[in-house]
């Protein structure tokens, strides 16, 4: 870089900038990068919300074309011997539905092996109910990026076969089977959440339930989850809200398919906990 100067006698001439000059240029980029970098990356971050979103949007478009053909919600859970033990079925079920594309399935912030992709997740396969074995099966240990509301806000009264299931349908085999959910049940679509981001930690991934830690949405999108509701609209609320068990707090009926908040049911949350953020 080089700056005209005149002579005495009226020629121009090239002289270099001084170190100086070279200094006040530097800086000057330096701080224009400064002020830059952080919103590319926050530009960065929206992008990666808005994927997420189209994904879960495609698997609310599969979960439609699904419930059009069956009339009723896939449920969550298929119990093989003893209880606690199984695989998913609602991924599988809905998959020819997604064009049998697992991508999908992936939220864009998630770790890598944590997508159902066999070539990076080594925590996939399970052995089926007609004793063949997939390898793409989702096992209670296995990493998972999405997760199904199942049992609402109901998870303690499992064994209450009085207390009415509040999710979009939890066991499908079982002594827990209260059988699928339908559309006549579900009584505010647009304020019961369907799916949303799951923890990916190897504890239950595929299902979503604010009463038990190891089944929380996942506060991966700068503390907040995505999740979409019932009649396919997408949201982006705080973790903490979501998950809150405060008598008053919104987010309690928005789990439940009669849109009740059902205060009789109390658990604890760990705000410690919640305040890492999980990929």
């Amino acid at each position: 870089m080089t700056a005209t100067r005149r002579s005495a006698g009226g020629q121009s001439s090239q002289a270099a900038f001084t170190l100086i000059e070279l200094l006040v240029v530097i800086a000057v980029i330096g701080i224009l990068a400064a002020l830059l970098l952080p919103a590319l990356s926050s530009a960065k971050d929206r992008a990666r919300v808005v994927y997420c979103k189209n994904n879960l949007h495609q698997l609310g478009v599969a979960m439609s074309a699904y419930f059009t053909e069956n009339k009723h919600y896939p449920g969550s859970w298929y119990i093989q011997g003893a209880i606690g033990v199984g695989h998913y079925v609602w991924p599988e079920r809905l998959l020819s539905y997604a064009g049998d594309n697992r991508k999908v399935f992936s939220c864009p912030v998630a770790r890598p092996e944590t997508s159902w992709d066999t070539n990076l997740n080594n925590s996939l396969g399970c052995k089926m109910p007609d004793g063949t074995y997939d390898p793409y099966g989702i096992h209670q240990e296995s990493r998972f990026q999405y997760g199904y509301n199942d049992w609402g806000v109901m998870q303690k009264k499992l064994d209450d076969l009085n207390y009415p299931q509040l999710g979009l349908g939890g066991d499908v085999t079982g002594p827990y089977f209260r059988g699928f959910i339908s559309e006549s049940q579900i009584v505010s679509p647009s304020q019961m959440i369907m799916f949303g981001d799951a923890k990916a930690d190897g504890s239950y991934d595929g299902s979503l339930d604010p009463t038990e830690q190891d089944q929380w949405p996942s506060n991966r999108h700068g503390r907040r989850t995505n999740l979409e509701f019932v009649d396919g609209h997408i949201e982006n609320p705080w973790r903490r809200l979501v998950i809150d068990q405060a008598p008053g707090n919104a987010w309690r009926s928005r789990w439940n398919n009669d849109n009740q908040p059902h205060d009789d049911l109390t658990w604890s949350v760990d705000w410690d906990l919640e305040n890492i953020i999980e990929r």
